[in-house]
């Protein structure tokens, strides 16, 4: 249980086609505006974000052999995390059917860019607030 609840942690910056999820992650986003906000300056980069991403990977990399799979999960979430990790495919450039590190740091990460209204690569707390009303 605890381990599904890392990933749909992880989810919540990660990925989302349904819109109420989608605008969940946007309320989560501005919920840790701040703390992501690593330097203070009211923008939350790309590199930021990254920063936020790579900590989560060593909470999800449960047996910390460099992949997102259904073995960093308990046997009984299989099910549930199968259609978890489908939902993040898109992430799976190489179509391995795997999740590597470099592939979750630099996929697109469709929360940031929904929320990035002028396309800089930088989301302001405006942008962010306007996403998510």
């Amino acid at each position: 249980m605890f381990r599904t609840t890392l990933l749909v942690t992880l989810m919540s910056f990660a990925a989302a086609p349904a819109v109420a999820q989608s605008q969940d992650q946007i309320q989560q986003l501005l919920v840790n505006f701040d703390r992501i906000d690593a330097n203070g300056d009211g923008v939350i980069s790309r590199a930021e974000y990254r920063n936020v991403q790579a900590v989560r990977w060593s909470e999800i990399d449960r047996n910390g052999d460099g992949y997102l799979t259904e073995d960093d999960f308990p046997r009984i979430a299989h099910a549930r995390v199968r259609t978890q990790l489908a939902e993040i495919s898109y992430l799976d450039t190489n179509d391995d059917g795997r999740i590597s590190l470099d592939e979750f740091l630099n996929g697109p990460p469709p929360v940031f860019q929904q929320a990035d209204r002028n396309d800089d690569g930088a989301l302001t707390r405006s942008e962010v607030e306007t996403a998510a009303s």
